[in-house]
């Protein structure tokens, strides 16, 4: 640490063991003298512009007052270096999300109030035309280890990247942030507000389906997202932060009024269309757990019915087969005669060309009916 800024906050706070490091400094956990509150002391690092850097920071922080914002207490500053003391924070929003995937369902309804504070804390620097370029997980802090607890406290930080924009049509150029959350207008260096919207929906897609929806420009202009294991609504709520286009994309305020988040929507249907086709077999009743009614017996197991039966079918179509079998007069094979005549009494005759069927129980004379055929009467 630099002498007169160490001094100053050595003389404020007792300083503690590092908590981290990064691009823009170090960390160090901290509190003040007489006061057990848990608190954070970023220290800038020694690279050149690095206390430039921390001074914006620390100016814009404590410009802002948000209870998703960061707080600032106090800031030290002495030409070279610069110090704040901050909230102290004893997670980030990946950890939690890695043990929440792990352990829970992934279903972003469990942490509706953890996607409202990070849509509120957004939304808050907009309204101050402030962009923060690199809104990931790892920038939000939270209280508590678990994320399904309702009482769970989040708040944004690290605005090394942010930078505010003096008029709503102003467009930025510069290439800052995380490059797995870009949006296309980034690519294209020609950007404004709606970048941090584009990298909450990228942060919320990672949270339903535990994976990034682009990896790399070429997916960013071409490939479309697919969620299809979430609610409706707040499949619509990704899709439309995640939309192409920058002037069709939502804006912050839309997305903070979305149903899904306002819960306006009562019961959380479920998304038939996202559901496979039902299968055929799946109207028919399952039999495989029909049991026989059983005595209650000690030992005696509970028997399947669908075996008894099968057996019992095929033990009477053997029985039918064999009775047709056996019965006199049966014979598969013997062609067919009229019924109209008594069949104990029909001999073939051939006279002609064709054949007849002579019945010894009419009378004895004959008429030709058809050609080849007579009956003798």
């Amino acid at each position: 640490m630099a002498a007169r800024a160490a001094i100053h906050l050595r003389g404020n706070y007792e300083v503690g063991d590092m908590l981290g490091e990064g691009f823009g400094g170090f960390v160090y956990a901290c509190h003040r003298y007489g006061d057990q509150k848990a608190l954070a002391a970023k220290v800038c690092a020694a690279r050149p512009g690095a206390a430039e850097e921390l001074r914006s920071e620390a100016q814009l922080l404590r410009s802002l007052c948000h209870s998703s914002i960061m707080k600032v207490h106090d800031v030290f500053d002495d030409g070279k270096s610069v110090y704040f003391v901050m909230d102290r924070m004893h997670h980030d929003l990946l950890d939690g999300l890695e043990n929440y995937v792990m352990r829970e369902a992934s279903n972003l309804n469990g942490l509706r109030h953890v996607v409202r504070q990070m849509a509120a804390a957004v939304k808050y620097l907009h309204s101050h035309s402030i962009v923060h370029r690199d809104i990931k997980p790892e920038n939000f802090m939270t209280d508590r280890a678990s994320l399904t607890d309702p009482e769970c406290r989040l708040v944004l930080g690290d605005f090394g990247s942010a930078c505010q924009i003096t008029e709503q049509t102003t467009r930025l150029a510069e290439q800052v942030g995380t490059m797995v959350y870009w949006a296309p207008e980034m690519y294209d260096k020609d950007y404004g507000l709606k970048v941090d919207v584009w990298a909450l929906g990228v942060c919320l897609h990672c949270v339903a389906s535990n994976a990034f929806p682009f990896v790399d420009e070429q997916e960013v202009r071409t490939k479309s997202i697919g969620l299809s294991n979430i609610n409706r609504a707040c499949r619509g709520l990704i899709s439309s932060m995640l939309e192409k286009v920058e002037e069709i994309r939502i804006n912050m305020e839309d997305v903070v009024w979305h149903p899904w988040l306002t819960q306006e929507t009562a019961t959380e249907e479920p998304d038939f269309e996202a559901l496979p086709p039902p299968s055929v077999w799946a109207l028919l009743p399952d039999v495989s757990e029909w049991r026989l009614p059983s005595f209650p017996r000690k030992g005696r197991k509970a028997r399947r019915l669908w075996p008894l039966a099968m057996a019992s079918l095929m033990t009477g179509i053997g029985l039918a087969r064999m009775a047709l079998r056996f019965c006199p007069g049966w014979d598969s094979t013997a062609p067919w005669k009229p019924t109209s005549l008594p069949t104990v009494c029909l001999k073939p005759l051939r006279t002609g060309k064709g054949v007849g069927i002579v019945s010894r129980a009419l009378a004895r004379g004959g008429a030709r009916t058809r050609k080849g055929t007579v009956f003798v009467r």
